[in-house]
């Protein structure tokens, strides 16, 4: 496991929102917004790697190129 990968903006509980989550409408805004700053520049970071980057990774060109064609609003499918 990479540092990276351990040291996420958000975690998984965090990209949903629900009941015991953000309790204004201003915390919820902010986290939708982080959730789709942090989405773009996943597949911004997925569009600037390299084939043998991709392959090392697991994941294959078409999964990528069609990730990262989607808009920051759509969840991150699975790469695998």
């Amino acid at each position: 496991m990479s540092y990276q990968s351990r040291d996420r903006l958000l975690g998984a509980s965090d990209l949903y929102v629900s009941p015991a989550g953000p309790s204004g409408w201003r915390q919820r805004l902010a986290l939708t917004f982080a959730v789709w700053r942090q989405r773009r520049e996943m597949r911004r970071a997925l569009m600037q790697m390299d084939a043998r980057s991709l392959r090392d990774t697991g994941i294959s060109p078409a999964a990528a190129a069609y990730e990262s064609g989607k808009p920051f609003w759509e969840r991150m499918g699975d790469l695998r």
